[in-house]
């Protein structure tokens, strides 16, 4: 089936590396140059040829500012921001492993809030509490989560299955970010994220350009 590559991006897994795409339709060029660069020299993509996709990188982010003004902000923007909570939960543990970026770095190991008490082998989990996802592991039949409760002595840590139903919502970071640091850690798949500048705040989604 024939997609965009917008509409590629926001759908593929990047786990699935590398892709091979064939250009159905046209020269894709963005304004008035050609979509890659070569060697140093200009090249255009044409109906039938094929490329592979081994990396996507997002380059520049489009933003809306309170006042509805639609603008454009490189990924090398100098400003830092705040990230405002999502305010749309997610309904399983499944849904947050497909959605957001989970490793041992400092930047991915996010924090929600439980809407309900859970019960895992190592403890209760009470409506309201805190947890921080450590670690992600994918199985052939699912997968589980690490996780670690916040604001609990002594310290609690636990593993939630893929298939843990519930009601979670992303807490409050109050850490500052650069916008490259939200583009490799904070973009979570489908979603928009919100951003404070200083005290103006802006509606970001990505914009992704792939690396053949």
């Amino acid at each position: 089936m024939a997609t965009t590559l917008h509409e590629f991006t926001q759908v593929l897994d990047p786990k699935m590396f590398p892709r091979v795409l064939q250009i159905q339709s046209g020269i894709y060029c963005q304004g008035k140059s050609c979509v890659y660069e070569m060697f140093g020299r200009e090249c255009s993509l044409s109906t039938g040829d094929l490329l592979k996709v081994i990396d996507i990188t997002i380059t520049r982010f489009s933003a809306r500012t309170p006042s509805n003004t639609e603008i454009e902000i490189p990924v090398e923007y100098p400003g830092l921001f705040k990230l405002v909570a999502d305010s749309q939960p997610y309904q399983s543990i499944q849904e947050i492993a497909d959605s957001v970026k989970i490793s041992s770095h400092r930047l991915s190991q996010p924090v929600f809030l439980s809407g309900s008490e859970i019960q895992p082998a190592q403890g209760v989990i009470r409506e309201g509490d805190g947890f921080r996802i450590t670690a992600v592991t994918r199985e052939l039949s699912g997968g589980r989560v690490r996780c670690e409760l916040l604001h609990r002595e002594p310290k609690i840590c636990f593993s939630l299955s893929f298939s843990q139903q519930g009601h979670f919502t992303e807490c409050q970071d109050d850490q500052l970010y650069t916008l490259r640091e939200i583009a490799e850690w904070k973009i979570s798949k489908g979603r928009k994220r919100t951003n404070m500048v200083m005290q103006n705040m802006c509606f970001i989604s990505t914009k992704k350009q792939p690396i053949c």
